[in-house]
């Protein structure tokens, strides 16, 4: 459950820009129609005060996972965002003295969302077995590794259309596999129950893992994982558990750019 490996593959896409200067597109370089954007972010839950400590009688009067072990109740979170089918992951994080934004919509596999880093961003989805990109213009130019000129030929090229990147594309398919359950919530070392509190309307109990953050799970209802806080790593929160993205879908064939062709 460490914060940097959740998000901070998302970083290696600076290396993708130089491999992109001398591209060539097999169809037109006039832009296609827009394509879908991604919904804007679902606000994180708030934390409130400190709850009792776990292991209370009102907890345990709850979904039992107050009174399970550190380990099981990693099990419980994990198996109760596998069964909730989709969710939303939103969060910080920093690496190298930048600070990354990253929002995502995961529905199984599928997954669809944002990393920015300042002014740079870039729109992620991986469904049907493919993955996309579309970087904004200060994404090519500040984290990208292109020059200027080498950027207005890329933003012609794609206009505002999906790139394929391929399934086997190193870094970048790195980060679709670090949104992925058991990756989320793997631990990094040793894993120990701690208290609890109230996040939003969520009462949970905490787990720490020695060599990154504390998770915090839902004591009532489902078991829930609600929250990653990571320190100065940053934190992520979870939320939108069930909900049905009408975004995260294939792209049409005008709204992306193969370069593979």
């Amino acid at each position: 459950m460490r914060i940097k490996s959740f998000a901070v593959s998302g970083v290696a896409l600076l290396t993708l820009g130089g491999a992109l200067a001398g591209c060539k597109d097999s169809g037109s370089d006039a832009a296609a129609p827009t394509a879908t954007q991604a919904t804007s972010a679902a606000a994180a839950p708030t934390e409130s005060a400190t709850a009792t400590a776990t292991g209370t009688a009102s907890a345990a009067a709850g979904n039992g996972v107050a009174g399970l072990t550190a380990a099981e109740i990693v099990t419980k979170a994990k198996a109760a965002l596998k069964d909730a089918k989709s969710f939303r992951a939103k969060g910080t994080t920093t690496e190298d003295g930048q600070k990354l934004n990253l929002d995502m919509e995961v529905r199984g596999t599928d997954a669809l969302g944002r990393l920015s880093v300042g002014t740079a961003t870039v729109e992620l989805l991986s469904v049907g077995g493919k993955q996309y990109m579309k970087p904004n213009a200060a994404f090519w130019t500040t984290l990208g590794g292109l020059k200027a000129a080498e950027a207005k030929t890329v933003i012609a090229l794609m206009g505002n259309r999906w790139l394929i990147v391929k399934k086997k594309g190193g870094d970048l398919s790195s980060f679709f596999e670090s949104v992925k359950v058991d990756e989320i919530l793997k631990p990094a070392g040793t894993v120990t129950k701690v208290a609890g509190k109230q996040i939003g309307d969520y009462p949970t109990v905490g787990v720490k893992d020695s060599k990154g953050g504390t998770l915090y799970v839902a004591t009532t209802g489902a078991p829930y994982p609600i929250r990653i806080d990571g320190g100065a790593d940053g934190s992520f929160a979870f939320s939108d558990f069930g909900k049905t993205f009408t975004d995260l879908k294939k792209p049409a064939d005008a709204e992306v750019v193969d370069l593979n062709q």
